[in-house]
């Protein structure tokens, strides 16, 4: 029997290629994420997800420290006080947070480190003077080892597990017989061009998902939701930046974020942020603007930002959704948009047999990665409102 246009209608079609192309074109959240299909250049090293619950190994290389909460030093020696010396022995090399001195651990306890110095390093610290009222932190540098040795440092590492659920994202589309019969300026009363419509507006919910979406297991009552940048960026440990004293949003803020993410392992690389608080970090560079004569285009735009902490380029993003009064530093090569395997963003009919019409229906479960979300993201804080700030700038 040959196969009629009718008999067309009737196939699946995937709009993993169309849901790819319009978020590039989205000046929203989601743009960040990589949604292509399995085997598609530059799709992420998870591809898909495999169960509701999908999960990931965490793994950042984060300095060796150990915070301690006083210094004494009587009898010709010096000791740190911290709540454990574990994983430090005699010989290890060290130096004081913000100090280029190299000291050697003389000897430990179970709270104590006693340190030596082995060089200034440029330094004026003297251990029968050094004081330290608020406590500090020390850096593990290295553990040189003997010649001959038969053990070295231990560098096992069991890489931390997060998960994410997957969420489910539908629209149906359907119109009467004689809806698509009638006809209508720009050609809107037919299922593909209302199909376009109803992708549209899911990006859209992804997006949102995507910036405040919570979390949730799902059950037989409730339906599964995944967890977006403020429920990974706000959890307890994760890196902040409130403004108390200083609330409007400053170049200093921007770089004290950046170095906050930087001393935890990450490498920051964006900065998300509203409209208004856009304008505030282009006017930071109001001063650095030049017009030339023949220009006949008035304003500017910052699409990029150089750290001090540490120079890196931070791509300023900006997503109308975000708060007014929050800024976000991040490292975003965590950052991952995953369908669940066979359930990619695809349309299918659902017209009823007997239906004086037809219906369609857009179906895709996504979940989001935030890989290392406590060493990658740094959310700045109880910000002065942009028109305020602008105000205040000039």
């Amino acid at each position: 029997m040959a196969i009629t246009s009718l008999d067309l209608n009737n196939q699946r079609i995937d709009l993993s290629d169309v849901l790819s192309w319009r978020i590039a074109q989205s000046p929203r959240f989601i743009q960040l994420f990589n949604s292509a299909p399995s085997g598609a250049e530059g799709v992420p090293a998870s591809g898909f997800a495999t169960a509701t619950e999908h999960k990931w190994l965490e793994g950042i290389e984060t300095p060796k420290t150990k915070a301690f909460t006083a210094y004494a030093y009587a009898d010709g020696a010096g000791a740190f006080t911290v709540a454990s010396s574990a994983g430090w022995q005699a010989g290890d090399l060290f130096h004081i947070l913000g100090d280029t001195a190299v000291l050697r651990v003389a000897s430990v306890t179970t709270t104590t480190i006693v340190p030596e110095l082995v060089a200034a390093n440029g330094s004026s610290l003297a251990l029968s003077s050094y004081t330290a009222a608020n406590g500090g932190t020390l850096i593990f540098d290295s553990r040189p080892i003997q010649e001959g040795s038969t053990q070295g440092e231990d560098m096992f590492l069991q890489s931390g597990v997060e998960s994410n659920y997957t969420q489910i994202f539908r629209a149906d589309v359907a119109l009467t017989g004689t809806a698509t019969a009638v006809g209508q300026y720009g050609n809107e009363n037919n299922v593909e061009r209302q199909l376009e419509y109803a992708t549209d507006a899911i990006i859209r919910r992804m997006n949102a998902a995507l910036l405040f979406g919570a979390k949730t297991q799902r059950t037989a009552t409730v339906p599964g939701a995944l967890g977006g940048l403020y429920y990974f960026g706000c959890q307890t440990g994760g890196l902040s930046l409130a403004q108390v004293s200083t609330p409007a949003l400053s170049m200093s803020a921007l770089n004290q974020a950046a170095q906050l993410i930087t001393e935890a392992g990450g490498i920051p690389d964006l900065i998300l942020c509203g409209t208004g608080q856009g304008q505030v970090i282009s006017t930071f560079m109001k001063s650095q603007v030049q017009i030339a004569q023949a220009e006949q285009t008035v304003g500017r735009y910052v699409t990029q930002f150089v750290t001090s902490a540490g120079g890196n380029i931070l791509r300023v993003f900006i997503d109308p959704a975000v708060p007014d009064t929050d800024v976000w530093v991040c490292d975003s090569r965590g950052f991952a948009l995953l369908p669940l395997s066979g359930r990619a963003l695809h349309t299918e009919p659902a017209t009823t047999p007997g239906t004086d019409g037809v219906r369609a229906m857009i179906l895709g479960e996504y979940t989001a990665e935030f890989k290392n979300a406590k060493q990658s993201l740094c959310r700045i804080s109880g910000l002065q409102g942009s028109a305020a700030t602008l105000a205040a700038l000039g």
